[in-house]
């Protein structure tokens, strides 16, 4: 080669890394001081300035994937000079206002917030909005809380049950041949999860529903390939009942649904330029693909897999149109949330399906008091030793956030019948989830304490975490376990009878998991009961080391340690 050509080759370098780096400089966003006493990290300012149409950002508990996430949106809205539309959406509503109450905090934000429009809504309020936009009146919007779900499932649940007896006692069921008939462990309520789950993953075809893998449905009751057919019989039979009984009444899994069936009539105008999902491991498949269709620009979605607590899908990112592979997925390591005596219990549960992050794959910032674990023969011991701590946090951190975690659930009535709630009630200003949104300030003083079910809490982060239902009804939860003894009628001794209890103690150690992480300083866990063996089983996946117990002896527990 000549030197001549030499020469070029070298200026024509020169001039590409001159202009990738203007290119960097004109995109990089000063993230500092944008929101009050948060300092972003090295690796989380990376992942703020990297610009991609489609991304992921995994990480585990507390290392900070929301905060980038609304680091992101900010960049977004100062760079972008033209009006852009702009969603941020997760599974929750309490997510959602947590997430508005933060951005609200930010200065830049109120300078730049009416050049765009910015929608920070649930993934069905969104839905709702577009939907009544293009002629679908019977939308509903919804407050989705863990109490709404339940309800709007027991509602279901009471139609499938109808639907599966009349059928049972019809000419035309008695008809069928042999082969195709249901099992008596075929009920009502399993016909609703089945719909459900069907929708949820786009199989409303009989053919689709016919060859598909029924990842996420258990092995109990077995459902062979034939009986399928009855059951789409019976999917379509649920449908026209909506339709004509209850006035085109639609599930809150249809939402997504219409908006693939309808793409071509929705409006560009109502499409968004950027979109950022939180939590996407708690959206269902068919809501995923609909974002990725509803994105011109770019999309960027974080989560844990160690968090997903709802049910599990047979598609693949890829299948939803998600391109993550390479760069376009960022892990983040560094937790700055929870201390690392309380990320070491809660890394020591032991999953089935995800890999539990070593500890020595993750950075701390912050070392702490270990957990402590409390048995208590009576409630009112327990209420009295959570009143004590609770004025004694109040006294020394006055600023504290503090959250009180049950496992009431979507009992409503628990919640409020609850000794524990009382007791706090009257000692100190509680609120409950569904008034997070009104009464939660963050640059509050004195903050109320929250009292709350372990699924409504994922997301949100407190100083102090008191969990009050360690014991062996509730962690694992016994109703999802005498739900699965009655769909098992005689086939207790049977695998597929394990592995679905295998299943449903997965996800009961993520509910605990998600709880115990919600912690920065300190978190307790207590149980009572005639004796303290009533204790969660889950306590043998700890190191005794790793917490101090209190009204039993850890030793007895200790099969790891």
């Amino acid at each position: 080669m000549s030197s001549m050509q030499m020469t070029a080759d070298l200026h024509k370098k020169r001039l590409d890394f001159a202009k990738k780096s203007a290119r960097a400089w004109q995109n990089y966003f000063d993230a500092h001081g944008l929101l009050p006493n948060i300092t972003l990290s090295p690796e989380q300012i990376s992942v703020v300035q990297q610009e991609e149409d489609q991304m992921l950002i995994n990480g585990s508990a507390g290392t900070g994937k929301s905060l980038t996430l609304i680091y992101k949106l900010l960049k977004v809205m100062e760079q972008e000079n033209e009006p852009k539309r702009i969603l941020y959406c997760s599974f929750n509503t309490t997510l959602i206002e947590d997430a508005r109450k933060r951005i609200e905090q930010s200065h830049k934000f109120h300078e730049i917030k009416d050049k765009h429009t910015l929608h920070m809504k649930t993934f069905h309020n969104m839905a709702t909005g577009i939907l009544r936009e293009i002629g679908f009146k019977n939308t509903e919007f919804l407050r989705v809380n863990l109490e709404n779900l339940r309800r709007y499932e027991d509602t279901i649940t009471r139609r499938t049950i109808a639907l599966v007896d009349s059928f049972m006692e019809s000419e035309e069921y008695k008809r069928l041949p042999p082969e195709q008939k249901l099992y008596k462990t075929h009920t009502g309520t399993f016909l609703m999860d089945e719909i459900l789950w069907m929708k949820a993953n786009g199989f409303i075809t009989e053919e689709s529903y016919y060859n598909c893998e029924r990842v996420g449905r258990g092995n109990i009751p077995r459902l062979t390939k034939e009986q399928r057919r009855t059951i789409f019989y019976l999917y379509k039979k649920y449908q026209e009942l909506l339709k004509k009984q209850f006035h085109d009444h639609l599930d809150l899994e249809d939402y997504a649904l219409l908006l693939l069936k309808h793409f071509e009539d929705i409006p560009e105008s109502l499409k968004y330029d950027y979109i950022f999902v939180d939590e996407v491991q708690d959206l269902q498949a068919m809501q995923l693909k609909a974002l990725v269709g509803l994105t011109k620009k770019s999309i960027v979605v974080s989560g844990d897999p160690k968090q997903r607590i709802y049910k599990r899908s047979p598609f693949s990112y890829r299948d939803l149109g998600l391109y993550i592979e390479g760069r376009k997925t960022r892990n983040l390591r560094t937790n700055y949330r929870s201390t690392k005596q309380i990320m070491k219990l809660a890394s020591s549960l032991q999953f089935l399906d995800e890999e539990n992050d070593r500890l020595d794959d993750q950075r701390f910032v912050r070392e702490g008091k270990k957990p402590s674990i409390y048995y208590f023969r009576h409630s009112k011991e327990l209420t009295t030793h959570l009143v004590d701590q609770i004025r004694a946090i109040q006294k020394h951190d006055s600023d504290a956030t503090i959250a009180v975690v049950h496992r009431h659930d979507a009992d409503k009535y628990g919640v409020y019948q609850c000794p524990v709630f009382n007791e706090l009630n009257r000692n100190f200003d509680v609120i409950t989830t569904s008034q997070y949104a009104r009464r939660f300030e963050l640059n509050k003083q004195k903050k109320p304490i929250f009292f709350t079910d372990a699924f409504s809490v994922k997301g949100l982060e407190f100083d102090y975490v008191f969990l009050i239902h360690f014991d062996r009804d509730h962690y694992p939860n016994k109703k999802r376990i005498e739900e699965l003894d009655q769909r098992a009628g005689d086939n207790k001794d049977s695998d597929s009878y394990n592995a679905d209890l295998d299943t449903i103690l997965n996800d009961e150690k993520k509910v605990l998991y998600v709880a115990i992480t919600r912690a920065k300083k300190e978190v307790q866990l207590m149980y009572t009961g005639k004796n303290f063996r009533s204790i969660s089983p889950f306590v043998r996946d700890f190191y005794k080391e790793d917490y101090d117990a209190f009204g039993f002896d850890s030793s007895i527990y200790s099969n790891r340690g």
